[in-house]
């Protein structure tokens, strides 16, 4: 079983956690979340192109994001949150 990250730091000199890292969970569908509600991410055939950033391309602030995302080909679904830390 692959565990789901629960925060990147997308930014940082380590070069580790930088994008939410999902290429074994063979995702249809995610969608990303402010706290208000708002989608402020989505992607279709998602693997990890998520770095912490709106659709435009614009540099999220630090804080917590609540994603749902449809995997294993479309049989599953799940939500849960994420941080970013930069």
């Amino acid at each position: 079983n692959c565990v789901i990250p629960q925060g990147i730091s997308p930014g940082l000199v380590d070069g580790k956690n930088d994008a939410f890292d999902l290429r074994y969970y063979d995702v249809t569908r995610l969608e990303i979340f402010n706290r208000n509600g708002l989608l402020v991410y989505s992607k279709d055939a998602y693997t990890n192109e998520w770095v912490g950033q709106t659709n435009d391309g614009e540099e999220l602030p630090v804080g917590t994001y609540f994603y749902t995302l449809v995997y294993e080909g479309g049989t599953k679904t799940r939500s849960g949150w994420i941080y970013i830390n930069r």
